[in-house]
């Protein structure tokens, strides 16, 4: 994408002025899609995009209509930006651009700064380049706080913004709302497929549903009956963890599928196996088809059932926690679930089977919106210097 002109630098100040916003707490919100729409802070770090299109879309609104009648001279327009003034962290200061407001009345609600441009922008422009690196990095150093994170309207004023010429902020948006769009319709297919697979294993697992040629009761067995065994990770050998290599070192956590490294000669356990977490968000079960070493607070079982089906099985359990802290699953409470098992291992095979499928669309789908976010990350990095 070619520059039309060379880019602008203005003041804050010169290019913004300030609307009031109102402190109405969660109580006083509710989802509508006719409601006065309420801009909340925790909606902007968690919920918003960088370009909100209100149109007739569900979103938190006064459950009181009249609560707005103060604010009636402080309605948000198309092209207002709502800036979250706190967070936990520093994600302090994001923002979101408003357009397609038509006939609903938009207010900027608790914890929010709400700003109006002076000057003309493109859409789409400010919600993107007020959240980049490239205005944030300014940002940053004005913040305050240690445990909750502030900024103020005097630190914004202390800032300056970069902008092209108007037809190039078009295009800006246009692209950047474009790939947003993407992630949107993505994340939508992904929640459908999760309920689809959710529902399914609910059906499932109370025999509402079963494969067609299988019949039979299914039986209730402990898992400590079921299993070859049932054992916990151990400590890492830091002097053997590489960044990458031939068998995996998996611990507790979710993210990165667990994998904290890797031994290049030497393994814990034989694959297939199912590990379970065991501390924190406790439960989770997940097949390892290959070789690994499980880390401490990680469970282990091995079995002769079907590893796809028993882990199904052992999501579809509450578990047993251990610790008044934080949760905790321990080798003897899992070794005492008690699992439904169907009549036949090919039953167990159909069943695990259909859902390793529903798993692998689903990380499909996963990998593809990380590929569009992180090209979203990329252009905005090289768009916004």
């Amino acid at each position: 994408m070619s520059a039309d002109y060379a880019w602008e630098q203005r003041q804050f100040t010169t290019a913004f002025e300030f609307l009031k916003t109102n402190t109405y707490s969660r109580a006083d919100l509710e989802l509508s899609t006719t409601g006065i729409v309420n801009i909340h802070y925790g909606d902007i770090l968690v919920h918003y995009d960088c370009c909100l299109s209100v149109g007739d879309n569900a979103l938190v609104s006064l459950k009181d209509p009249s609560l707005a009648n103060a604010y009636g001279d402080n309605l948000l327009a198309d092209g207002d930006a709502v800036i979250a003034d706190t967070a936990e962290d520093q994600a302090a200061g994001r923002c979101v651009e408003l357009s397609n407001i038509g006939d609903r009345k938009v207010l900027a609600g608790l914890h929010t700064i709400a700003i109006r441009s002076r000057i003309k922008f493109g859409s789409g422009y400010l919600g993107f380049y007020l959240n980049s690196n490239a205005y944030r990095k300014q940002l940053l150093p004005q913040m305050q706080g240690t445990k909750v994170v502030s900024i103020s309207k005097e630190a914004l004023k202390r800032t300056s913004i970069t902008m092209p010429s108007l037809s190039e902020q078009v295009k800006i948006g246009d692209l950047l709302k474009k790939l947003d769009s993407l992630i949107a319709a993505e994340k939508r297919t992904l929640n459908l497929l999760k309920d689809k697979k959710t529902a399914l294993l609910q059906q499932i697992f109370t025999q509402k549903i079963r494969f067609k040629g299988f019949s039979g009761f299914w039986k209730c067995r402990r898992l400590k009956d079921e299993a070859i065994s049932v054992i916990a990770g151990g400590d890492i050998d830091r002097d053997m963890l590489l960044s990458s290599g031939r068998y995996p070192v998996i611990g507790n956590a979710l993210t990165n599928n667990g994998v904290i490294g890797y031994y290049e000669k030497t393994y814990e356990v034989i694959g297939p196996a199912v590990t379970v977490t065991g501390r924190g968000e406790v439960g989770i079960a997940k097949v390892r088809e290959g070789n690994f070493t499980p880390v401490v607070r990680l469970l282990v079982v091995k079995s002769v059932h079907n590893p796809y089906f028993l882990e199904c099985a052992i999501n579809q359990c509450r578990p047993l926690l251990e610790s008044t802290g934080v949760p905790q699953l321990t080798v003897p409470k899992l070794s005492n679930y008690e699992l439904s098992f169907p009549p036949t291992v090919s039953e167990e095979m159909s069943i695990g089977s259909l859902f390793n499928n529903i798993n692998s669309l689903i990380a499909a789908i996963n990998h593809k919106i990380e590929l569009i976010e992180l090209k979203k990350k990329s252009l905005l990095e090289k768009m916004f210097i």
